[in-house]
């Protein structure tokens, strides 16, 4: 009987974990601090055009977004493959008096993490 209540307790943890999505934790990632410092042309010459471009005040704001690559979207099962959740990852870049002052990311769902999208978008701007 007690063999039984412990795996019902355990099912139980289980169901609870599983049942709900968090949001995955954005902390600060190498290529997202290298861009710290840069001037707008250099971030557009390593990272390219961004997919929209805002100017508030004194701020600009760069938005770029990179979604993972269809091979990375399936898993191999048996002689077949299943396919995952789609993921990608916001990056957005402030400028403020031509210098990046700050790189955000958001990742998409904001239940996985997805930095490494974004870190990918800015891996020509490392050194």
């Amino acid at each position: 009987m007690l063999h039984l209540l412990a795996i019902a307790a355990g099912m139980l943890g289980l169901a609870t974990v599983t049942g709900c999505a968090t949001a995955a934790t954005v902390g600060e990632y190498p290529n997202q601090q290298k861009v710290i410092g840069k001037s707008k042309a250099e971030v557009l010459a390593c990272a390219g055009k961004p997919v929209k471009e805002q100017t508030r005040n004194d701020v600009v704001l760069l938005q770029y977004y990179r979604e993972a690559p269809i091979l990375e979207e399936s898993q191999p099962v048996g002689k077949g493959s299943m396919s995952t959740n789609r993921h990608g990852c916001w990056a957005t870049v402030v400028l403020t008096d031509d210098r990046v002052t700050d790189v955000r990311y958001r990742f998409a769902p904001p239940s996985m993490d997805a930095s490494n999208d974004c870190e990918a978008i800015f891996d020509p701007c490392a050194p």
